[in-house]
């Protein structure tokens, strides 16, 4: 399954995470925003506005719709007309949303200290007021952008059967991490090398090579001693085991999505605050 981010150049080992994207052409993607308003005309010049600003634009008038499409291709950014009863309910939803790490922009006819205060304790990023300057905050959305471009994690799932690691990806991908998905755990040093992940997810029961013995194989190397290691399997006796091996965490089967974006952040993060302290 095709990321919403361009593949990565491979790195030498002298090269940081950080320098990598400055191999990038800027080109070679264009940003997905979604717009959700009621009134359609408005929309549709935000939209055109946004596409000259090289954004692609997907526009929503019911929240139904918006929340659905969220789980299945997050977007870059949302931004959000909130003076209707139903963006108040796009509001809501927005709220409660299993995938967060996208920013969120209100636009609004309304300046008040209040207004702005509940926008800052729901988490919006951004507050625009009525009539729009399209051009700020186009600005805006890049300047978000880019922070949380900083700030994906680099993922490696492992996992002998293509549907669930394209499943696994989709997830992941969507909360705006770079994921890169292997089917065959012998490549496993392979992607190590070239991908640079922080953190590697993998199913415990493998032909050839189960997840146990991979894990094994990665700790071998000095290397990746403390990279983080994630099994996923449904057979929960063999928790223990994974752990004694080296696992820093090991998720029982079926996967809940929220469960699934919520630990792999919280021990990639962790990853990162370490190696930044060396």
């Amino acid at each position: 399954m095709d990321n919403d981010f361009p593949e990565l150049p491979e790195v030498s080992d002298d090269e940081n995470f950080e320098e990598s994207f400055e191999h990038m052409n800027e080109s070679d993607y264009r940003s997905l925003v979604y717009l959700y308003f009621p009134d359609d005309e408005t929309a549709r010049q935000l939209a055109a506005t946004l596409a000259m600003h090289h954004h692609e634009v997907v526009c929503f008038d019911a929240a139904d719709e918006l929340q659905s499409a969220i789980v299945v291709r997050a977007p870059q950014a949302l931004v959000m007309d909130i003076d209707s009863p139903a963006g108040q309910i796009a509001r809501k939803k927005m709220g409660n949303r299993v995938i967060s790490n996208f920013p969120i922009i209100y636009i609004s006819a309304i300046d008040d200290f209040m207004q702005r205060l509940a926008a800052v304790r729901e988490g919006a990023e951004g507050y625009f007021l009525k009539p729009l300057d399209a051009d700020a905050l186009s600005a805006r959305i890049d300047e978000k952008i880019a922070r949380n471009e900083v700030m994906a994690y680099r993922v490696l799932v492992v996992d002998d059967d293509e549907m669930l690691a394209s499943y696994y990806e989709a997830i992941l991908s969507s909360a705006g991490m770079h994921v890169k998905a292997i089917n065959d755990p012998v490549e496993v040093l392979d992607a190590l090398k070239k991908f640079k992940p922080e953190l590697v997810l993998t199913d415990l029961n493998m032909p050839v090579c189960n997840g146990l013995e991979m894990a094994q194989i990665i700790r071998q190397n000095n290397r990746y001693l403390d990279i983080p290691i994630v099994f996923l399997s449904s057979d929960t006796q063999k928790e223990m085991l994974a752990i004694e091996t080296g696992a820093d965490d090991f998720l029982s089967k079926p996967i809940d999505p929220e469960k699934l974006i919520s630990t792999i952040a919280s021990r990639a993060e962790r990853y990162r605050n370490l190696r930044k302290q060396r």
